[in-house]
C-alpha cells in the first residue's frame, strides 16, 4: 500500500492520511518513491491559492480533499519508459505521499516533463523533474537546500529580475511583509546584492530579532508601526497576504505607493479586509513567477537564465546556513511537521520530511 496525506480543500486544518494499492506504471511511465521532500509556508500558499491559481489539479484527491504539492526528490522504482532508468533520482513537484506515477516527455540528460494528461493545461515550470547529480548542477552536501530554499529563492530572483526588468517603478523604497520568510528575505539578499535601493522589512513583534540579525534590510518595522514607513516613491511586495495590512500600507503611503505586488500568504488567517480594488496608490496585483521566467528565457535564451538563477543561489546557500537551521523528520511524522507550518514556523528553521518506510 502506498500512504497519501490529504487536507480539506476549504479547511487546511482537517487533514487525513488514506492508503492506496501500490503503483504500477503503464506504458510509458515511471513511478518515483518520493524519498524526501521540504516543507515550508510556501506549501501552505499553495493550499490557500490552490482554487485560484490550480495547485490542487496536479494530484488529484477525490471530493473535498486535495494533495499540497510540495518541492522534493523521488527515485525510480518501476520504469516503462525505455530513457528512464530505475535508480536515477529526480527533483520536481511531488504530493506529500510514498510515492508517484508520472509519464515523461521531453526525456533529456538533465531530466524530462511529466506528460500526464491531467497537468496538459498546468505551467511547464511545475512539470519539470530534473536529474539529481553533480554534473546536473545538485551537490549532495545541498541537497536539502535544494528542496527548503530552491524553490522560494527562484521566486527571490525572478522578483528581484522583474521589477530591475521594470526600473522598479520608479520606487525609491522596496517593502516586504513578512520579512522573516525565505522568499523575503531571499529577494532582500538579491536587492542588497544588486543595491541602489532602500530595503524595509515589516514583520512580526515575535520574529524583529531574527530579521535585523539577518543583516539584509536597511529598516525593520513591526507591522504595528506600518505609519512609520517614510511617505517617498515605493513599491510594497507581500508575501504575508495580510489584508488589515495591506490597507494600511495603502492608505498611509497613498500616491507614494507606485507598486503593490502580492507574492505569498504567509498571514493564510488573516485574509479578510478591505478590498485591494478600493485602496489608494497602485492596484494590487499577484505577481506570478512562471510569467518572468517565460519572458526572460526567450529574451536571454533558457541556459542563460538558468546560470543566473544558479550562480545566485549558490551565493545564497553559502550564507544561509548562518542563519537557518534545517531539520529532518520521517513521513510518520508528516502530520506534526504540517501542523507547525500551518501554524507559523519558527523562522530560523526549515523542515524536510523523509521517507521511512
Amino acid at each position: 500500500m502506498s500512504a497519501n496525506f490529504e487536507v480539506l480543500r476549504d479547511d487546511l486544518n482537517q487533514i487525513r492520511t488514506i492508503e492506496t494499492p501500490p503503483l504500477v506504471p503503464q506504458s510509458g511511465e515511471i513511478v518515483l518513491r518520493i524519498e524526501k521532500f521540504a516543507l515550508t509556508s510556501n506549501n501552505i500558499t499553495y493550499g490557500v491559492a490552490g482554487d485560484i491559481i490550480g495547485y490542487w489539479q496536479f494530484f488529484p484527491a477525490e471530493g473535498d480533499w486535495g494533495r499540497i504539492p510540495v518541492w522534493g526528490i523521488g527515485e525510480v522504482t518501476s520504469s516503462d519508459h525505455p530513457n528512464v532508468e530505475i535508480g536515477q533520482r529526480f527533483y520536481g513537484y511531488f504530493p506529500m505521499s510514498e510515492a508517484l506515477i508520472v509519464k515523461p516527455a521531453k526525456v533529456t540528460q538533465r531530466g524530462f516533463a511529466d506528460a500526464s494528461e491531467h497537468r496538459a493545461a498546468l505551467p511547464v515550470v511545475y512539470n519539470q523533474y530534473s536529474l539529481v547529480s553533480p554534473e546536473n548542477g545538485f551537490a549532495p552536501e545541498f541537497e536539502n537546500h535544494t528542496m527548503v530554499y530552491r524553490p522560494l529563492f527562484t521566486t527571490s530572483f525572478v522578483l528581484d529580475d522583474y521589477f530591475a526588468d521594470n526600473e522598479f517603478f520608479a520606487a525609491d523604497t522596496v517593502i516586504l511583509g513578512s520579512a522573516s520568510s525565505k522568499t523575503a528575505f531571499g529577494l532582500a539578499f538579491m536587492l542588497q546584492r544588486r543595491g541602489g535601493k532602500k530595503v524595509v522589512g515589516l514583520t512580526s513583534q515575535g520574529n524583529k530579532g531574527f530579521v535585523e540579525n539577518l543583516g539584509l534590510y536597511d529598516e525593520v518595522l513591526c507591522y504595528e508601526e506600518v505609519e512609520k514607513l517614510t511617505r517617498e516613491p515605493s513599491a510594497y511586495i507581500d508575501m504575508a497576504g495580510n489584508k488589515d495590512v495591506l490597507a494600511r500600507v495603502h492608505h498611509h503611503l497613498r500616491d507614494n505607493l507606485v507598486n503593490s505586488c502580492g507574492v505569498g500568504i504567509t498571514h493564510w488567517d488573516a485574509l479578510q479586509g478591505e478590498d485591494p480594488a478600493s485602496l489608494p496608490g497602485a492596484a494590487p496585483t499577484m505577481f506570478f513567477a512562471p510569467s518572468q521566467i517565460v519572458k526572460r528565457n526567450k529574451e536571454l535564451g533558457p541556459e542563460v537564465y538558468q546560470q543566473k538563477i544558479a550562480a545566485a543561489t549558490a551565493a545564497f546557500f553559502a550564507l544561509v546556513d548562518d542563519w537557518v537551521s534545517i531539520q529532518e523528520a520521517p513521513l510518520s511524522n508528516v502530520e506534526q511537521v504540517y501542523r507547525t507550518v500551518l501554524n507559523g514556523p519558527a523562522p530560523d528553521i526549515g523542515y524536510v520530511v523523509f521517507s521511512d518506510c
